[in-house]
């Protein structure tokens, strides 16, 4: 019995001895790939990346030169979506928001390139069905991403991205309706693909809608970026906005994290 045990012993320091040496062996090339996967991702963060707006208690444009002005009223800094003060803005929907200093991005109106827009949101949904309330990232009355609700009864909210060229909607990509709670920071992420015509929304890192549109451009885009309000209404969005930003090509949304 002793040699059995003896023999059990020695089998087991060899294998332990095997295992810890492949472990060894693979950890710098896991390392290596996981380098190479975090490059990788940071450079697709920042090619084609044209307007980045960080809003820690600035209204500065960190890429374009974009920078962004108060209108109506103040919004006021807030705890971002990790609880760091000031890391984010509050727009109460009483008044104030937030407009570009110059004209916005021609490359909006959907015939020029491909392009994203990315945001941090959280918020309320509208008590109405007026699908142009709450809409928190604009440009002109041809591009929005909003917090939507088909009425008050029977939806009780949508995460959505549209375009229209003025007259005639477009691009209308949204959640099913009712599957997220308000008061709840969320990542929206549209992506307009000119080589297929596709538009995307993504919320978290998943795909939730897309298809084929481009049928009514150029959108109706020639006007100043705004956030906490679009051309297209008078009712102002109430909830806190961080992290936004532009690309002139189609992003992998964790890209934009």
């Amino acid at each position: 019995m002793r040699k059995i045990i003896h023999l059990l012993l020695i089998s087991c320091l060899f294998l332990n001895c095997g295992t810890y040496l492949l472990l060894e062996n693979q950890e710098p090339n896991d390392k290596t790939a996981f380098q190479n996967f975090v490059n990788l991702t940071l450079l697709d963060s920042s090619i084609g990346l044209v307007h980045y707006w960080p809003l820690d208690g600035d209204l500065k444009d960190r890429i374009g030169g974009l920078d962004l002005i108060a209108v109506n009223g103040t919004p006021t800094p807030t705890f971002d979506r990790f609880g760091f003060p000031g890391g984010a803005y509050y727009y109460d929907g009483a008044g104030g928001y937030h407009q570009s200093s110059a004209q916005g991005p021609l490359f909006f109106d959907g015939t020029v390139s491909s392009f994203t827009v990315s945001a941090w949101v959280k918020g309320k949904f509208p008590p109405g069905n007026n699908g142009s309330e709450f809409i928190f990232v604009s440009q002109g009355a041809g591009l929005g991403l909003q917090l939507y609700a088909f009425s008050a009864g029977s939806c009780s909210g949508i995460l959505r991205a549209f375009t229209n060229n003025g007259g005639s909607g477009d691009v209308d990509v949204g959640t099913a309706c009712g599957v997220y709670p308000e008061d709840v920071w969320y990542h929206m992420v549209f992506t307009w693909d000119i080589q297929t015509l596709t538009g995307s929304l993504y919320v978290n890192n998943v795909l939730v809608r897309s298809g084929t549109f481009g049928v009514n451009r150029p959108w109706a885009v020639y006007s100043f970026f705004q956030l906490g309000r679009s051309d297209l209404s008078s009712q102002l969005f109430q909830g806190s906005v961080d992290e936004v930003r532009v690309y002139n090509r189609v992003i992998f949304p964790v890209s934009s994290l």
